[in-house]
């Protein structure tokens, strides 16, 4: 058996795009998916959409028990190792790592994006667990460069990208749709009550424009925010929660998608629309800088319909060039595969 430690099973559409891709990784490799089990937040909802095993996330003796006769531990992929969203996330995903460790179990840490961790402590059994590894790939420069400051050797073949981008991108439109379709993702942040008005600001003038408006729920709490922003625009359109089935279709209609999410971003980039990317933490910096979108910081939503504009005045140039770098960042996906051949052949 092999088992996958991540955030899977709360609806969160880019941690279970990862899932797909790492399960779809390991079928290529001769792993059946009986075989793949995951730690899930819901494990009716992984086995019916993954194929695969699935056990609560809280089961800790039925895990310790699985773990005794597994071949394998797989941590990731996703932003496991931060302390932004709650001081008890990297105990919690350790914590596996400790187990599989403890019972003799080669540990791989697959797509992982490290921080921001602010606890020292934190920081030093984070690298700990990259150090004890069988192999580990990260999906950025900063996660790279934070193992180099804690002393780990990072091999070139382990600085990847996100999974998700082994996924084949859809072609380009090289015109814009008419009406022009404009999609808006947000996730809860601290300052969205404080910015409720101005976005309702910036899609009025937007919808003013010409555009129409679609709100895209991508993860939890998303869908109350674009509720939230419609009583106020009714032009609004709100788009059912994203699932694995239809995410591509959706924003394959979209000529521009606004989205905090990670995973927004970068599936909207290979469904064919142009992304930009709103940067409420460095991972989505970093995404937008390896596709070559844009990406404006929450400070700066005066910024947003000049971008706009601006990506819809060099569209066609926007979309060769995007294609182009997703190819590339697709060789460099396969990395995470490579990992798991690296580790099963011992």
């Amino acid at each position: 058996m092999i088992v996958v430690s991540g955030y899977h099973g709360y609806g969160n559409l880019g941690d279970e795009a990862i899932l797909a891709v790492l399960c779809r990784d390991l079928v290529s490799l001769g792993v059946s998916r009986s075989d793949i089990l995951a730690v899930s937040g819901d494990p009716a909802y992984t086995r019916k959409i993954h194929g695969i095993e699935a056990v609560d996330r809280f089961a800790w003796n039925q895990i310790w028990e699985v773990l005794g006769s597994a071949r394998l531990l797989i941590s990731g992929g996703g932003s496991l190792f931060q302390d932004v969203t709650g001081k008890l996330t990297i105990p919690y995903y350790l914590s596996f790592v400790e187990m599989a460790l403890r019972r003799k179990v080669p540990v791989a840490l697959y797509g992982h994006g490290i921080g921001p961790i602010a606890t020292w402590l934190y920081q030093k059994l984070v690298a700990r667990a990259f150090r004890k590894s069988a192999g580990f790939t990260v999906r950025d420069a900063f996660s790279a460069q934070f193992l180099q400051q804690h002393g780990i050797h990072v091999p070139n073949g382990a600085v990847a990208v996100d999974p998700v981008f082994q996924l084949e991108g859809s072609v380009p439109r090289t015109r814009i749709s008419s009406p022009p379709i404009l999609g808006l993702n947000l996730r809860p942040y601290p300052q969205w009550q404080a910015q409720t008005a101005e976005w309702v600001e910036i899609l009025r003038q937007l919808g003013a424009a010409g555009w129409e408006l679609r709100f895209l729920p991508i993860g939890p709490g998303d869908e109350e925010m674009g509720r939230t922003l419609q009583k106020d625009v009714p032009r609004l359109m709100l788009i059912p929660s994203l699932e694995q089935e239809n995410c591509r279709d959706e924003l394959g209609q979209l000529d521009v998608f606004i989205s905090m999410r990670l995973h927004g971003v970068i599936l909207g980039a290979l469904s064919g629309t142009v992304p930009v990317g709103l940067n409420y933490d460095p991972k989505v910096h970093a995404a937008c800088a390896q596709i070559g979108c844009r990406c404006l910081e929450l400070v700066e939503l005066q910024l947003l319909h000049p971008t706009v504009d601006d990506v819809v005045q060099n569209y066609a140039l926007n979309q060769t060039a995007q294609a182009a770098q997703l190819g590339q960042l697709r060789e460099y996906a396969y990395r995470n595969r490579d990992l798991l051949k690296q580790v099963l052949e011992g």
